[in-house]
């Protein structure tokens, strides 16, 4: 394993494993041998790409992160165009939204714009979100081809609160409903006190490349609320994609495809 192999190792230890590392945490989730964690790290450090603000103190990302981050969103043409959908989409609903990209593998939110109450869902950009717990991954997966599907829920679904669906035929049943309705929900599947509705971005090409969500504390978005909400998310997500080059005409051929996958 090369030097960058083994920096790069050591950097995604953050995207699965929290904030703040200590070096035996980093050394132990690598497999790489203390000494060279310790090297690596010292070198990251130097370089603004990782933070240490204690002497012998845990590890977290550096500030660097942020100027690479400000020019995933300069450059990004989905991000670039989304944007004042979703500030629109914002004020529609006075609740905060939040966009997730899709890049058939993962899918991690890219941005967000919040509510202006006091009491609003701030979400966590940049973070990687959980398919089955979430309603923008449900969102995804209820589009997936059955082959994929099984692929990304082929491991144990982990259980973030008593509603999160950890039975993979459950959430089977549970995406055929979300296909039909063309919106998933988080009924505080992931988080406590927290509800979201969700629907796709799809390109020119009729091809899943994110999805967006209404999202806001349980006090405030009520079921009968995210309901309402339903037609202004999927109106907006219609828009965005238009953008992005698809059309209605896209979506017999889609759902042909899923008819003859089901048989």
């Amino acid at each position: 394993m090369t030097v960058i192999q083994k920096t790069f190792k050591i950097l995604e230890l953050f995207l699965d494993h929290g904030d703040e590392l200590a070096l035996e945490d980093m050394a132990r989730l690598s497999g790489l041998s203390k000494p060279t964690v310790r090297r690596i790290a010292r070198s990251l450090v130097e370089c603004g790409y990782l933070r240490q603000p204690v002497r012998r103190g845990k590890y977290s990302l550096g500030w660097k992160f942020l100027d690479f981050s400000g020019r995933v969103k300069m450059y990004n043409s989905i991000i670039r165009l989304a944007a004042p959908h979703l500030m629109m989409l914002k004020e529609k609903v006075n609740e905060s939204v939040c966009m997730a990209i899709w890049d058939g593998t993962n899918t991690a939110l890219c941005q967000s714009f919040l509510a202006d109450h006091p009491l609003r869902v701030v979400p966590d950009e940049g973070s990687r979100l959980s398919l089955h717990a979430t309603s923008l991954g449900k969102a995804i997966l209820a589009e997936l081809p059955e082959h994929e599907l099984n692929f990304y829920l082929g491991g144990k679904l982990e259980r973030y609160t008593p509603n999160t669906i950890t039975d993979i035929n459950d959430l089977k049943r549970h995406l055929i409903l979300v296909r039909q309705e063309g919106v998933a929900f988080d009924e505080e599947e992931y988080y406590y006190g927290v509800r979201s509705v969700a629907t796709t971005l799809k390109n020119g090409k009729g091809e899943i490349v994110g999805a967006i969500a209404i999202l806001g504390p349980t006090v405030r978005l009520s079921r009968a609320r995210l309901y309402e909400c339903v037609p202004i998310i999927k109106n907006s997500a219609l828009e965005i994609s238009a953008e992005l080059g698809y059309s209605r005409q896209n979506q017999p051929a889609r759902q042909k495809r899923s008819r003859k996958e089901r048989r």
